[in-house]
Parts: structure tokens; sequence; C-alpha cells
């Protein structure tokens, strides 16, 4: 047979199967291999078998209270704008408030749950690492004090955190990026702002 025959064969198998399956009759419920091999065997469709689906489709929905509608955000205005890029500007990106609005690759304040603070002491740890290598120091992580992030293939993280050489307290920034797909992390920088004598 050539491999046009084998074609038409193949689509008329196709077809045929096709019309048997719309001839058989519609079995409800959970059937067994015994159940199946049976012949004839049909469970009637019934109105009070829809109305039970229906009751169960009901049951399982889950009840409109438990959700509370929210408006779409809208974006940032222009002055809303403008006033995130000062507080960028002035801070580098360390000290951004929260604006009602979107911005597209804006910076903004990083909730600390519990779930988010072990990956930011990570992160703090990290930077602090390359901190001290750099600088022939040797700070210790001492507490997380807050964190903003921005999305950029990935997410930008600009934390401040708080580090202890000895009697010398500090406060530490650094932006940690958190590459996309897993790829793991990058110090990007991480500086001393500010240092107390205790």
């Amino acid at each position: 047979m050539d491999l046009d025959g084998c074609i038409v064969q193949l689509e008329n198998e196709k077809q045929e199967t096709l019309e048997q399956n719309a001839k058989r009759p519609c079995i409800r419920g959970n059937t067994s291999s015994e159940e199946e091999e049976e012949e004839g065997k049909v469970v009637e469709d019934t109105a009070a078998s829809d109305e039970e689906e229906e009751e169960e489709e009901t049951e399982d929905d889950t009840d409109s209270d438990e959700y509370e509608w929210l408006p779409p955000r809208r974006l940032m205005t222009d002055e809303e704008i403008r006033e995130h890029r000062r507080q960028v500007a002035e801070s580098n990106g360390f000290d951004v408030d929260w604006f009602e609005g979107i911005l597209p690759g804006s910076i903004k304040p990083y909730t600390l749950t519990e779930a988010n603070r072990p990956p930011l002491i990570d992160f703090s740890k990290q930077a602090l690492k390359v901190y001290n290598e750099s600088n022939n120091t040797t700070f210790i992580f001492d507490k997380l004090i807050k964190s903003n992030a921005q999305c950029v293939a990935g997410k930008m993280f600009y934390i401040t955190f708080g580090a202890q050489s000895g009697n010398i307290h500090g406060i530490f920034r650094a932006r940690v990026w958190k590459k996309i797909m897993d790829e793991g992390s990058q110090v990007m920088s991480c500086e001393k702002y500010i240092e107390e004598h205790v």
C-alpha cells in the first residue's frame, strides 16, 4: 500500500472511531473496569440528577462575602511621578514613599513579612561580606531595618540594615539584584550610611 492509501485508511478509521463514540451511551459517575465491560448499562439523565449537580456546584462555590472587590489601580499622576523621582534621586532609592498610582519600573517599599525577612537577611549578609572584603573590616549583621524593591529582570532590593564591629555600630545600605529565573543574586553596592560608637 502506498503512502496516499495509508493516509486514506487512517482517516477512515478515525472517522469510524468518532462515529462509534458518538453512538456510545453516556455513563455518569465513577465506573470500574467491570462496569465498563458490561454492555448496555446506562444511567439516564434525569432532571433530579441535574438538580443535584447544580446544588453541588453552588456548595463548592465560595461565598461572595469572602472576597472584596478592589477597583483597578491607576497610573501615577504627573505630580506623583515628579515626587517619586525626587525621592529616588535624593536617597538613591533607599527612602521612597508608597504611592497609590502605578509606575512601571518604580521603586516601592517592600513589606517585611515573615516570608520576606529570611532572603533579605541573606542578601544583607552577602552585601556585608563584600563590604568587609573591600574595606578590610569585620562587621557582623545585626538587624534588618527596611527594604525597597524594583522590578528589573528579577528584583533589585534596596536594603537598609544594621551591623556591628566591636564598639562601632553602622547602618548600611546595599543594593542586591535577585536575578530572574532563580539565577542567583549579585551585590551591586554596599556602603556604610551612618556610623555610631557604642
